[in-house]
């Protein structure tokens, strides 16, 4: 249900979970905002962001910060349902 969705997207332990995500990924890439959503998308979805994806994320990371990128990765149908 939606009220679900919602809990799920701001909860405590999402929001945790996201940052720790975040930690992560300035560990690993670096500063690199191209490097951190392609570390997101390897780590996440097991894959590469394609051409449109890359360059709408890192739009979305500049203007909400890494920690909300990785709320929304976190939340995204491709890592929360299992086809």
């Amino acid at each position: 249900t939606p009220l679900q969705a919602l809990n799920l997207f701001n909860s405590s332990f999402m929001l945790q979970q996201s940052e720790l995500l975040a930690d992560r990924l300035k560990r690993e890439a670096g500063e690199s905002v191209s490097g951190q959503v392609q570390q997101a998308f390897r780590h996440c979805f097991g894959r590469l962001a394609d051409r449109v994806e890359q360059e709408d994320c890192e739009q979305f990371v500049r203007a909400e910060g890494l920690a909300a990128f990785c709320r929304a990765i976190l939340n995204s149908n491709e890592l929360v349902f299992i086809p």
